[in-house]
C-alpha cells in the first residue's frame, strides 16, 4: 500500500507520496511479505509542460515498471503540447496500446489467460460433489449460466470494443479448451455441456471486471493543459494490455475554476487525510452508520416497552429506521462539510505554495505514524517525495530522494542540460 495526496489551489498542484513498497511471494504454501522503502512514485509527465504523474498499488505494468514507461513516454511525447491534462492522458494511453517493444503478446496472453483459467476451475470445482449423484454438469452448466445472466447489464469498458472482445475470445479459444479438458480428467469431473459458451462467458467475466482479476495501478495525472488557466486532475484504474489494448478505467477528475477555487484528494490509504478533511475517517463514518443502525431496533423497542405501545403494530418498522440511519448519517456529513472541508477549501485556495507543500508533506508523514503504531506491517513510510507544479515554473521538486549523488555525476548533470537545451 501507500499514501498520496493531490493538492490544488488556482496557483498550484502539490503532489506528496510516501516511498514505501510492498513485495510477496509464496514459500512452503505461505505468503510471505516484504517491504521497502525507496519507491518513486511521483513523475514529471512531460519535460516540457506542467504535467505530473503519480501512481500507487502496482509499481508495474505486465512486468515493466511504471517509472521505465512514463521516462519512455517523456521521449516520445518531446515537445508536443495538449489543451487539456485528460488530454495528456490519452496520449500516454494511446502510447501503451499496439506496443509489442514494450508488452510482447506472450506477456498479454499469460495476463489474461491465468484469471480466466482460474475461474473455469472455479466453477468446475464449486460445481463437483462427493456424493457421486451424477448431477455434476446440470449444476455446472447451472453456475455458469447464472454468471452470464449477471454479466449481461455490466458494461465493457469504454476504451475496450465488443469487436476486440470478440477477437480476444476467437484467439484463446483453444488455448482455454485444452486446459479444461486437462482439468476435468485431473478433477475426474464432467466440462461444461457448451464449452463454446463456457469459455466466453468466463472472458466477459475478466474483462467487465477487470479491477477484480487484473493487476491494477492508480493514475493521478494532473497539471495544467495548454488551454488550462487553472489546475486539473484525472485518476484512472490501468488494469494492463489485453489484445494489444491498454485496459483502463476513469475513476475521478476535479477541474478548478472561479467557483471552485481548491481540491484536496487523497490515494490508497487515506485515513489522516479524510480526517483532516472531514473530521472524520471514512472507515470511522462507516462503522459509526452500522452501530447506529444496530442500536436503532433495540432503541424502539424499548420506546414501545416503555410507553405501553405495540411495536408489531408499525407495518414498516425496517423502512422507518432506515430513513432514520439515512438522516442521521446524512446530518453528520453535511455538519463535517461546513465545519471541516469548507474551511479547509477556503484556506487552501489562497494559501501560499510553500505552505501548501509542508501540508501535503504532514498529512502523509501523518498517515505513516499511524500506521507504524497501531499495525504490524510497514505498509507507509519511508522518505516523502513532494512537487509542485505551476502553469510556468512546471513540475518542480521540494523533497526528492534519488539512489546517487547528482554532485559526484556532473556527466548526468551535462546530458540533462544538453537534452533541454
Amino acid at each position: 500500500m501507500t499514501a498520496e495526496v493531490c493538492m490544488m489551489n488556482r496557483l498550484a498542484v502539490v503532489l506528496a507520496a510516501d516511498s514505501a513498497t510492498t513485495v510477496s511471494r509464496w514459500v512452503d504454501g505461505k505468503k510471505e511479505e516484504r517491504y521497502f522503502k525507496g519507491a518513486n512514485k511521483i513523475f514529471q509527465l512531460s519535460d516540457h509542460h506542467p504535467v505530473g504523474l503519480m501512481i500507487f498499488d502496482s509499481a508495474d505494468i505486465l512486468q515493466v515498471p511504471w517509472e521505465t514507461v512514463v521516462k519512455c513516454f517523456r521521449t516520445h511525447l518531446d515537445k508536443k503540447p495538449f489543451n487539456t491534462v485528460e488530454e495528456y492522458a490519452e496520449e500516454l494511453f494511446s502510447f501503451l496500446d499496439d506496443n509489442p517493444r514494450f508488452f510482447p503478446e506472450s506477456v498479454q496472453a499469460d495476463q489474461l489467460l491465468r484469471p480466466v483459467r482460474a475461474q473455469i476451475f472455479g466453477w468446475m470445482a464449486a460445481s463437483k460433489s462427493d456424493d457421486e449423484d451424477g448431477l455434476q454438469r446440470e449444476r455446472l452448466d447451472a453456475l455458469i449460466e447464472a454468471q452470464r445472466a449477471e454479466l449481461v447489464d455490466v458494461p465493457l469498458a469504454p476504451c475496450l470494443k465488443q469487436e476486440l472482445v470478440d477477437k480476444i475470445v476467437a484467439d484463446y479459444r483453444e488455448a482455454i479448451l485444452q486446459t479444461i479438458a486437462e482439468f476435468a480428467e485431473y478433477m475426474q469431473c464432467e466440462p461444461p455441456s457448451d464449452l463454446a459458451h463456457a469459455v466466453e462467458t468466463a472472458f466477459l467475466q475478466i474483462l467487465k471486471h477487470p479491477e477484480d482479476n487484473l493487476g491494477t495501478t492508480g493514475l493521478v495525472i494532473t497539471g495544467f493543459g495548454d488551454h488550462e488557466i487553472f489546475p486539473s486532475m484525472v485518476e484512472y484504474v490501468s488494469c494492463g494490455v489485453v489484445g494489444g489494448k491498454h485496459l483502463h478505467l476513469r475513476k475521478t477528475d476535479k477541474r478548478l475554476d472561479h467557483d471552485n477555487p481548491a481540491w484536496l484528494s487523497a490515494f490508497a490509504q487515506t485515513e489522516m487525510t479524510d480526517t483532516f478533511n472531514l473530521g472524520l475517517s471514512v472507515p470511522m463514518y462507516g462503522q459509526l452508520m452500522v452501530t447506529v443502525t444496530e442500536n436503532l431496533a433495540e432503541f424502539a423497542h424499548q420506546v414501545a416497552d416503555k410507553s405501553g405501545g405495540k411495536i408489531d403494530a408499525i407495518d414498516d418498522l425496517e423502512g422507518l429506521m432506515q430513513a432514520a440511519t439515512s438522516n442521521i448519517g446524512d446530518a453528520v456529513l453535511d455538519k463535517a462539510w461546513k465545519e471541516h472541508s469548507l474551511p479547509l477549501r477556503s484556506v487552501l485556495s489562497v494559501l501560499p505554495v510553500d505552505e501548501m507543500a509542508e501540508l501535503a508533506e504532514t498529512l502523509i508523514t501523518l498517515q505513516s505514524l499511524k500506521e507504524k503504531v497501531t499495525k504490524p506491517s510497514a505498509t507507509v513510510g519511508g522518505p516523502v517525495d513532494v512537487a509542485i507544479i505551476t502553469k510556468h515554473e512546471g513540475l518542480v521538486w521540494v523533497k526528492r530522494k534519488h539512489f546517487f549523488n547528482s554532485d559526484i555525476n556532473s556527466r548526468f548533470t551535462l546530458r540533462q542540460a544538453a537534452k533541454h537545451s
